[in-house]
């Protein structure tokens, strides 16, 4: 798959289920993370100003271990 114009994906790896929570409310370690992010590629006129971000965000799920594993 090739990535299209002014398309933006961020892998954010180590973020658990409270750094999701907080993102949710437009805080936290991975909301400043991709606004920083956001804000530098638009100065650098890799994205338009007015390019409308779209995040979706991914959590691993955790395997589930029966008894004897």
């Amino acid at each position: 798959m090739t990535q299209q114009a002014n398309t933006i994906i961020f892998e954010m790896s180590g973020a658990d289920k409270d750094d999701i929570y907080d993102f949710r409310r437009g805080q936290g370690k991975i909301f400043r993370r991709v606004r920083d992010a956001i804000e530098q590629l638009k100065e650098e006129g890799a994205v338009d100003e007015n390019a409308q971000p779209v995040i979706a965000l991914v959590q691993k799920k955790k395997d589930k271990k029966g008894l004897l594993d």
